[in-house]
């Protein structure tokens, strides 16, 4: 086995001894005893500096462009958003690629500093720390714990009274049939590591605290990478909001839904107004304005794990602070939220002015179809209800992003349509049964929607973010495009629509019609 180039010191007969005396099943892991003995062996044998930093290796040496590798997890579906965040002035990535529910790129870590503050459609923002390939013929268990062992120096990574905690995918590989046996045997070996060093083992992290040095393995096809989590809580927590809405959408997919809606940049131009006649708390809105002022929505955090680690640059780490503070602009343009519940309502109006942006609101209560807005909108944006609940934060940090799949285009299952979703680590799906709408509240709603646009928002732009093929129909309008992601854990579409304006009074009525 074969990790990084900061092993290719270690003999070929010494390394094999050392990985025969592991060699035993992962459900009897080695006694303490016999891990004193191998932890030894390791400190004899593995004493060479690594060839990147002084307690971990990224493979930064092999690579011409200078810093380290980064993967960005986001919804699926809005790769492409990112990937064009990661390249924009703001940040400064280099090498971006997108790839499967997230992009990978490299940079400095001034730019993964920016990445953290900037990056508005993300979920993660992890580095590199160790990458290689894990031994098929060999238990997967004592694998895993070899690999984990000779990923870093972790005593020198981890200050004493510091916590770590470990994050694990697990798709294809040998022998290791879940998450969980790399969450037990990853920490295993890193807790062997520092007693070996100090004489004691790291405590775990307070129940609902984010470790001092969190991490995310991904272990596909018998490889395994293994990141440190710069970004902690995910990035859609911006840190603005005190209380969430049941059913609210998440920060991360609002940005990227209001990013497929050219937002950034029809922001710039005057006189844009901006509704949702379904607002919720707030989110679309909230995000909407952030993005007009060019504020950068990491402002609002006041912790991040990076700033304990040892490699932390405090000098520019505040000097990207106060460049992005500096690089917020003023706007002269109006959003208009609605939405007939005044408990979200008020969520909406606390977070806005938290989030300092309240004075570029209009907020309304009422049914949709009975708002007349004073102001024109130019583009709406609506997250309607569809009959399924998305996933809160808890549930949905559990969570693998599933791939699109074929339910949204029309493939009929027995007992109605159904929504697939994939579990992280999981090799089987779960699905939810999307009921029948017809003469409930739901029907209602839509045709609520429909009124609105066709009677309040002539020649607007119209985004509907919706994981329900069926219930889309009630708005009687054919979409000129359709954006697949997947939120919640859902498969869902942004559907763009585009509403003619009345046709003029010698043609058939005064009736509008959309395309």
């Amino acid at each position: 086995m074969k990790l990084t180039p900061k092993f290719a010191h270690i003999p070929a007969e010494a390394f094999t001894r050392l990985v025969l005396a592991q060699t035993r099943s992962y459900s009897k892991p080695l006694s303490l005893g016999r891990r004193a003995q191998v932890s030894q062996a390791f400190a004899a044998e593995t004493s060479r500096p690594s060839t990147g930093t002084s307690w971990g290796y990224d493979g930064s040496a092999d690579r011409l462009v200078p810093g380290h590798s980064y993967f960005v997890t986001c919804h699926p579906g809005l790769e492409e958003i990112v990937a064009a965040e990661l390249s924009a002035q703001h940040i400064g990535a280099q090498e971006v690629i997108p790839g499967k529910a997230g992009v990978f790129f490299r940079g400095t870590d001034v730019v993964g500093y920016r990445a953290n503050l900037w990056l508005r459609s993300s979920i993660r923002v992890l580095r590199l720390l160790a990458k290689g390939p894990l031994d098929s013929y060999r238990a997967g268990g004592d694998e895993i714990y070899t690999f984990f062992r000779q990923a870093a120096n972790w005593a020198q990574l981890l200050a004493p009274r510091q916590t770590f905690s470990i994050r694990a995918r697990v798709t294809s590989c040998t022998d290791i049939p879940s998450s969980h046996l790399v969450q037990i045997r990853g920490r295993d070996a890193i807790c062997d590591s520092i007693r070996d060093v100090r004489g004691s083992k790291p405590d775990p992290p307070e129940r609902g605290q984010v470790a001092d040095l969190p991490l995310f393995a991904a272990l596909f096809q018998d490889e395994c990478s293994l990141y440190l989590d710069m970004s902690g809580d995910s990035l859609h927590k911006r840190g603005y909001r005190t209380a969430m809405h049941a059913s609210s959408l998440n920060e991360a997919a609002a940005a990227g839904v209001l990013s497929l809606a050219s937002w950034q940049t029809l922001s710039a131009s005057e006189g844009q107004v901006l509704a949702d006649p379904m607002c919720g708390s707030g989110t679309f809105l909230i995000e909407a304005a952030l993005m007009a002022t060019n504020t950068a929505p990491g402002l609002f955090r006041q912790q991040w794990p990076f700033q304990s680690w040892p490699d932390f640059d405090p000098s520019a780490w505040h000097s990207s602070i106060d460049t992005a503070k500096q690089a917020q602009v003023k706007w002269d343009g109006l959003l208009l939220g609605n939405d007939v519940h005044q408990g979200a309502l008020g969520l909406a109006k606390r977070d806005a002015k938290a989030a300092g942006i309240s004075h570029l609101i209009k907020w309304h209560s009422g049914p949709c179809s009975q708002w007349q807005p004073r102001e024109t909108p130019s583009t709406v944006v609506v997250n309607p209800p569809w009959g399924l609940r998305l996933l809160n934060d808890a549930e949905e940090e559990e969570e693998e992003p599933a791939e699109a799949n074929r339910w949204f285009a029309g493939d009929k299952l027995p007992g109605g349509r159904k929504a697939v979703s994939r579990r992280g680590g999981s090799p089987g799906y779960q699905q939810a049964e999307i009921k029948p709408y017809e003469g409930t509240p739901l029907q209602a709603a839509w045709v609520d929607l429909r009124t609105f646009l066709k009677a309040q928002c002539p020649d607007a732009l119209v985004y509907v973010l919706c994981g329900n093929p069926d219930i889309t129909r009630e708005i009687h309008m054919r979409s000129e495009r359709k954006y697949p992601v997947t939120v919640g854990n859902i498969d869902c579409r942004v559907l763009k629509y585009k509403v003619l304006p009345p046709k003029l009074p010698q043609d058939t009525g005064t009736q509008m019609f959309v395309r």
